[in-house]
């Protein structure tokens, strides 16, 4: 069953970032997302959360694309495996999602975040040595009329042959991109 999420909201601290963007103060710099399994009551204001409730993983942002005039379109995935080192021990619900940017201010906040509908939620089970589970999330958020939205993502990602389980590392250098099999 695909997870059911409530609208994403701006937190207190994201429109205040979203009001110094407008004011031509700074540009909004979207830095990672976050799932947790966090529970929320029915009429519960996630807005005043600077922090999700129960963090469980945090992942880098694939892309922004424009939505319309005040909204981009944010996606990431959640995996239960990034890399020998970095993988999911114990399984969770996912009830909630983040998105954080940099505030000139105050650093790294809680930008957006949605919640999921009750007894919606997508599992995410624990790393079985096999084959990664994903779950591919789209989060429309909200930028207004800011002129400039940034994106910060690492330089080169990592890629796993399903069936050889060999690593590759694909990235950018000098503005031409590149892949090659790298060792554990």
């Amino acid at each position: 069953m695909a997870g059911v999420f409530n609208e994403a909201v701006l937190t207190q601290k994201g429109l205040a970032l979203l009001a110094k963007a407008q004011g031509g103060l700074t540009t909004i710099t979207l830095t990672k997302a976050a799932s947790g399994d966090g529970s929320y009551a029915e009429g519960e204001d996630p807005s005043v959360r600077t922090e999700l409730k129960s963090k469980k993983q945090e992942f880098q942002i694939e892309t922004v694309s424009v939505w319309n005039a005040t909204n981009v379109l944010v996606k990431f995935i959640i995996t239960n495996y990034i890399d020998a080192l970095h993988y999911l021990e114990t399984g969770y619900y996912v009830k909630e999602i983040g998105i954080y940017a940099t505030d000139p201010d105050e650093g790294e906040i809680l930008y957006a975040i949605a919640t999921a509908v009750t007894n919606q939620w997508d599992y995410m089970p624990s790393y079985n040595n096999l084959i990664p589970s994903k779950i591919i999330i789209d989060m429309l958020t909200e930028v207004d009329n800011s002129a400039n939205v940034t994106v910060t993502m690492p330089n080169r990602m990592y890629l796993y042959d399903i069936d050889t389980g060999d690593k590759y590392e694909l990235g950018i250098k000098n503005g031409l991109m590149y892949y090659e099999e790298v060792e554990e």
